[in-house]
């Protein structure tokens, strides 16, 4: 028994290790991350389903996505129903991580909710995830495209910096052995009801989803590959 908990801790350690390289390592390549937050952007009543979404996509850096309905557990020994929501299983060059995704709309704009399912996974996507969160990207369908842009971090701390924000967040390091408050990650901690108020204010702002000279790393422009596609 004693081998046993030697071995779980000695994982467990390596693990977190390895979650905290992969962080340091993304903040040397990133100037910011995800807006993350504890509670989830959407209600039941915003949510929508949109059948143009299953299937399997490619992005430009060769990323693959793969979604399919969400089926919603009810009990153990009951069948498993529709959801409207999504399973998306998104796959790079390192790994996959598997997400579950509400897509909703507020003032006639898609929006899309997602949150790490279980282990994020060794991903660049998912190593934004490590912390347990809801992240928001911003939506946009077309004929066989898929435009997810994703709300950018480094915008958000600005404007608590320059004080032209008020919600409910936390900051909380990267590196204990770092002090400097702008290199922390931002956890919203606010109830739906007033992250809606901030996407509605701030959810068609261009700088939102830009970086420096105005390249962003948070968009992805998918495709849908077609059945006859590798």
């Amino acid at each position: 028994m004693q081998v046993y908990f030697a071995a779980y801790f000695k994982t467990k350690i390596i693990m977190k290790t390895k979650i905290i390289f992969l962080t340091i390592m993304l903040l040397a390549i990133l100037p910011g991350c995800l807006v993350k937050s504890l509670h989830p952007y959407y209600t039941e009543k915003d949510l929508v389903f949109k059948e143009e979404l299953p299937g399997n996509w490619s992005g430009k850096d060769s990323s693959g996505w793969e979604i399919s309905r969400h089926m919603k557990k009810t009990g153990m020994f009951n069948p498993e129903t529709p959801d409207k929501a999504y399973d998306i299983t998104y796959t790079d060059s390192k790994g996959s991580s598997k997400f579950i995704a509400h897509l909703f709309q507020l003032d006639k704009q898609l929006y899309i909710d997602f949150y790490p399912e279980g282990d994020a996974g060794n991903t660049d996507l998912g190593s934004f995830h490590y912390i347990q969160a809801h992240s928001l990207a911003r939506l946009t369908v077309s004929k066989n495209t898929l435009t997810i842009q994703w709300f950018n971090e480094e915008w958000l701390m600005n404007l608590f910096n320059e004080n032209r924000i008020r919600i409910a967040h936390e900051r909380i390091p990267y590196d204990l052995d770092d002090q400097n408050p702008d290199r922390d990650q931002v956890i919203l901690t606010a109830p739906t009801a007033d992250l809606q108020k901030f996407i509605l204010k701030y959810g068609k702002d261009p700088n939102a989803f830009k970086e420096e000279k105005n390249k962003s790393d948070y968009t992805f422009v998918l495709s849908r590959k077609l059945p006859n596609q590798k």
